[in-house]
């Protein structure tokens, strides 16, 4: 499996409050993506917030982390900025296609902007 690198990564609280306070959103009916477009960003670089509202399991939460990291891994044509997914509570119940299907259909709109 391919890896996510630091590189690709919002690391710091900076980077998170940055994407929080300057973005735009979309959402649907599993997760709310979070853009910032910087100048600065030489690629793309996301972050995610999965919270225990979400599912009070690791195990679920963690398996919608895999699934956000793989959408954005296999995504090539995203504009260069800062993204930040957060699931909504609830989302947990969806299945993996359905969740994948919720974020592509947040990567499709994000290119559309």
């Amino acid at each position: 499996m391919e890896q996510f690198p630091k590189g690709k990564r919002l690391l710091t609280r900076l980077d998170y409050s940055r994407v929080f306070s300057k973005s735009k959103r979309i959402h649907n009916r599993a997760f709310t993506l979070l853009i910032h477009f910087n100048d600065n960003t030489t690629s793309s670089k996301m972050g995610m917030v999965v919270s225990k509202k979400v599912h009070k399991t690791a195990v679920q939460r963690n398996r919608i982390k895999r699934l956000i990291r793989e959408s954005f891994r296999t995504k090539q044509n995203l504009n260069t900025a800062e993204y930040v997914i957060m699931a909504k509570p609830g989302s947990a119940r969806y299945t993996n296609t359905e969740l994948l299907a919720f974020l592509n259909q947040l990567w499709s709109q994000t290119e559309k902007k």
